[in-house]
């Protein structure tokens, strides 16, 4: 009798089966929570551009500017507006000021999404490794509500934020590290020619260096989000230690397939600009938001089917 040969369960195949079936599980508990909240952040963003661009000042800056003829008007319409001194200096004033009017509810936007993208990834992960857990929430996830795997999901909200600043530093740390150089051969004097060539060799350097890392530690916000292995930095460094390509293979197909949805959302934003400017933002904002909510849900069930598959090779 011819028996189906075992998939090996480390195969690409397997890893991509698994990440779908994260994808479906986060999709049918959280989907309905996740996309409501970053509509809600996404029209909060559209209303703030709105408000800043439509009142006086931003109706004379579009004026000037001949935004609504030039970016929303018809097709065939110039791509750029001539400007006089007078003009570019009221524009740059006008610009300046409705930037200051606006910042205090800029940071208070930009302060909540990096803590709805840091619960966002919990949530996901949470939910994903409650399904697949051993006991009784195994056989039946929907036991535990979704008040309270979005109240854990919360809780990791501090280790996914303080992973990911962590691993923000070596980036910024690398960076810094590499203008030394630069900054070494202009001080001893070198020539334009020297400086050039330390720089194109440090920029690839740093682009290597960065690479690796990246391979190396970009498993640590979802390992801090399921728990259990504190920020995840020193838990992604060990899983991924002689298994770099292994790891950053099914990284880099992740990221493509999240990307594909902002992509096709910026193919829908080009039909929009001919609406006016209020209903082009609500489209570009509103899409954007939907888009960013697919990519989180991806990339997460992603790293999880990586980070499941990697704990698995032997050592």
């Amino acid at each position: 009798m011819w028996v189906p040969p075992a998939r090996d369960p480390q195969s690409f195949s397997a890893w991509f089966e698994r990440s779908v079936a994260a994808v479906r599980v986060a999709v049918r508990r959280v989907g309905v929570l996740l996309v409501s909240m970053w509509l809600t952040l996404g029209a909060l963003s559209w209303w703030l551009a709105v408000a800043s661009f439509d009142d006086d000042r931003g109706r004379e800056l579009r004026r000037i500017l001949e935004i609504d003829h030039t970016t929303f008007g018809p097709m065939g319409s110039p791509a750029t507006a001539e400007l006089t001194t007078a003009e570019g200096e009221r524009a740059w004033e006008l610009l300046q000021e409705i930037f200051w009017s606006a910042l205090p509810w800029l940071i208070v936007l930009v302060v909540v999404g990096v803590v709805a993208s840091a619960w966002s990834v919990a949530l996901v992960a949470r939910v994903v490794r409650l399904d697949v857990a051993d006991g009784p929430e195994a056989s039946n996830p929907a036991a535990a509500g979704l008040s309270s795997i979005a109240a854990g999901a919360l809780g990791r909200v501090p280790a996914v934020l303080a992973s990911g600043f962590v691993v923000f530093t070596v980036f910024a740390g690398v960076w810094i590290a590499a203008v030394l150089p630069v900054v070494v051969v202009a001080v001893v004097g070198g020539g334009g020619a020297a400086i050039v060539l330390t720089v194109v060799f440090v920029v690839l350097l740093v682009l290597v260096v960065t690479g690796w890392l990246w391979g190396r530690l970009t498993l640590a916000s979802v390992i801090a989000a399921s728990g259990g292995h504190g920020l995840g930095v020193g838990r992604s460094w060990a899983l991924t230690h002689g298994q770099f390509w292994f790891v950053v293979g099914r990284l880099l197909v992740t990221g493509l397939i999240a990307g594909a949805a902002s992509s096709v959302v910026n193919v829908v934003n080009g039909f929009g600009q001919f609406l006016g400017l209020a209903t082009y933002l609500a489209i570009v904002f509103l899409l954007q938001s939907l888009a960013f909510t697919v990519a989180i849900v991806i990339t997460v069930c992603g790293h999880l089917a990586t980070i499941d598959q990697v704990d698995q090779v032997p050592r």
